[in-house]
């Protein structure tokens, strides 16, 4: 197209061109620095959410070690506890048949009494003799 140009023209109108074409560059340049610049804002804003995020997992972790420390030691207590329920019901069952016997045997010495009117005690038996 420079060929259709008078020589005395081209001059005039190259400048111009390369005044636009530098004004579009160094635009393009200023739009990618400034749209950079808000990437690099939102980046930062999700570094720093992340960053809240990580932080708020840590300490749910402390805490979830704290419950953990805490749940074992109520497991060993309620071991112990139900051991000593145990031993408890099975002194209970012993104490049971003891009242049981002793139930018993005051039923036959009421039984006796109302047979013979009086107690009866079983004569001491004599010790051995040596010959």
């Amino acid at each position: 197209m420079l060929h259709l140009l008078p020589r005395a023209d081209r001059p005039f109108r190259i400048g111009p061109a390369l005044a636009v074409a530098a004004i579009a560059g160094w635009s393009g340049f200023i739009y990618s620095v400034l749209s950079s610049g808000q990437q690099v804002k939102a980046l930062t804003a999700e570094r720093d959410a992340a960053l809240a995020s990580h932080q708020q997992l840590q300490e749910a972790a402390g805490k979830l070690s704290d419950i953990e420390a805490k749940l074992g030691t109520a497991r060993v207590e309620y071991g112990r506890v139900v051991q000593g329920w145990a031993e408890a019901r099975g002194r209970l069952g012993a104490a049971q048949q003891e009242l049981a016997v002793l139930t018993k045997r005051l039923d036959q010495a009421k039984d006796r009494v109302s047979q013979t009117g009086s107690i009866r005690s079983e004569p001491p038996k004599a010790p051995a003799r040596k010959p």
